[in-house]
């Protein structure tokens, strides 16, 4: 029992120091290892460290050590449930926060009545827990927890977040359940049952998985480098991805240059020179679109780093519809906007604008209709953050190539032109603002692209126009 302890304590601390102190699900996490840790502590206190005190005659320190032992055992067995139930939940963000709150005190009332059913009596130093009581709400605590966990895992559409959550399920639910069975179930079979010694096999599996993670792949956000070969693999992967990101971002551009200037040339040649000056200003506003870019790159060999400052966030969208209004209107395309607020937010401007026009230039590329249509909605979510949806009427994506389409170099354009790096970079922009992009899509029915921005980020909000 020991080492559960070690291990849980080792845990928490790790989770503690490096993840950051705002994450709600790493609360609920190291509060699940700390309670499993003191529960295992209290086992170890009566099996190893309190026979050793009683025989060098330390009756004072065996003595209290008995009475911890006995609000020890209680925690580890009654909060533990709670704590990991809780954590699925947040973990999987399927309630909202308010309701999250509510959750939190309601899940809670179980621990409040197993102290009734819990025998403190001072005179029996050995706690006596009522496990038919306790194994009455918390297997379904954990059952669902299991549940939750694993739904999480399977309906992840983007491939590195569900790579990363089939690991944390991996580590957790086999140890969650080797609880249940081995301590839970049987000891309301029989309490004197000596089968918790099996517990310990699957707290050393999940610690082997756990190491192995975070050292391979990474798991719960941690990620350790062992190797100054995987630092060089990754600055040559930087570097080949920022090149290939200009690379995009030039073709995109290219492709409006190309357009505009033979408006500027069929106009020169009707003498419409206001026509004419119309469009090389487009051109002049897609060449500054590469400057900007080239900058973000930082001459390819450094990661992309977002340069931060205040902006109106539908006035930003606005211009990315102004860019690309001419080129979709030829094509048949309409755009449509619903702005029910407008919000300043703290970030970069240039990269988020790559950002939509990328996700613009791909919804122009998906719809082979006559009558096009791409509607951009923006609202603001119930948690304080942003929520921007770019919806088309396109062909769709196959549930196949969901799961990958935010890979990098993988694309499901059938064209050589096109490398499979404007949804990576659009990914990877998103999550360096601390926010997420989702995407929904059905073959036939057309494709939303979700970029979900925080609380943290919204400097003021007022209605839209």
């Amino acid at each position: 029992m020991l080492f559960i302890f070690f291990f849980n304590l080792l845990f928490s601390i790790i989770l503690f120091v490096s993840q950051p102190k705002e994450n709600e699900a790493n609360r609920w996490m190291i509060t699940f290892c700390m309670t499993s840790a003191i529960g295992a502590l209290s086992r170890a206190l009566v099996n190893d460290v309190i026979p050793q005190f009683q025989q060098i005659d330390a009756l004072f320190l065996s003595k209290l050590l008995l009475e911890l032992r006995i609000y020890f055992h209680f925690i580890g067995q009654v909060v533990s449930p709670y704590a990991a139930l809780m954590y699925a939940i947040v973990y999987s963000e399927i309630v909202k926060v308010e309701t999250k709150r509510k959750l939190s005190y309601i899940l809670a009332t179980p621990i409040v009545v197993m102290v009734f059913f819990t025998d403190f009596a001072s005179n029996n130093p050995d706690i006596v827990i009522n496990f038919r009581a306790l194994l009455a709400w918390s297997a379904p605590y954990l059952l669902v927890a299991s549940y939750i966990m694993f739904y999480t895992w399977r309906s992840e559409i983007n491939l590195y977040r569900k790579q990363n959550k089939f690991r944390v399920f991996v580590v957790l639910v086999p140890a969650w359940l080797g609880v249940l069975l081995f301590n839970t179930v049987f000891g309301a079979i029989n309490q004197q049952h000596q089968l918790f010694h099996f517990i310990p096999m699957f707290f050393f599996t999940a610690y082997i998985l756990f190491v192995g993670y975070i050292f391979l792949h990474g798991a719960f956000g941690i990620k350790v480098k062992v190797e100054q070969q995987q630092v060089l693999d990754k600055s040559i992967r930087i570097m080949s991805g920022g090149t290939a990101i200009l690379n995009h971002t030039i073709k995109n551009e290219v492709s409006k240059i190309k357009f505009f200037f033979n408006i500027a040339q069929n106009s020169i040649k009707k003498r419409d020179l206001d026509e004419a000056e119309k469009s090389i200003d487009s051109v002049f506003s897609a060449i500054e679109g590469i400057d900007n870019m080239v900058d973000r790159i930082r001459e390819k060999t450094e990661e992309i780093v977002p340069k931060e400052t205040n902006f109106e966030l539908m006035n930003l969208i606005k211009d990315c519809i102004d860019g690309v209004k001419d080129i979709f209107n030829s094509k048949g395309i309409e755009i449509t906007t619903e702005f029910k607020i407008d919000t300043v937010l703290y970030g970069d401007p240039a990269l988020l604008k790559e950002v939509i026009n990328n996700i613009l230039n791909n919804a122009m590329e998906a719809i082979t209709t006559p009558k096009g249509l791409i509607h951009i909605q923006m609202f603001k979510m119930k948690n304080g953050g942003i929520s921007i949806e770019i919806t088309d009427n396109g062909f769709g994506i196959s549930q196949q190539e969901l799961t990958r389409i935010m890979e990098p170099y993988y694309s499901t354009k059938k064209n050589t032109k096109n490398h499979g790096l404007g949804l990576s970079f659009c990914y990877n922009t998103i999550r360096a603002h601390d926010g997420e992009l989702s995407v929904h899509s059905e073959v036939g029915q057309g494709t939303s692209m979700i970029i979900k921005l925080p609380k943290s980020r919204v400097i003021s909000t007022k209605l839209g126009s």
